[in-house]
């Protein structure tokens, strides 16, 4: 389910699910400490500019 991808709010959780009672913040310091990064999915935002490809003047309500 998780594509061996985990962060420090998942591996949280999980240990929070095995009984472990750990701070997001001392999970996130300890995967620091010996290089384990998750996968960081940037959010792709609206984009408002116009660019190549788009057309000028269509999306628009006024007349």
């Amino acid at each position: 389910m998780s594509d061996d991808t985990y962060g420090a709010p998942r591996v949280t959780a999980e240990l929070h699910d095995a009984g472990q009672p750990v701070n997001h913040k001392r999970v996130a310091r300890v995967m620091r400490r010996f290089g384990v990064q998750g996968l960081r999915l940037r959010r792709r935002g609206h984009d408002h500019h116009s660019g190549p490809g788009r057309e000028q003047g269509t999306g628009s309500d006024r007349p």
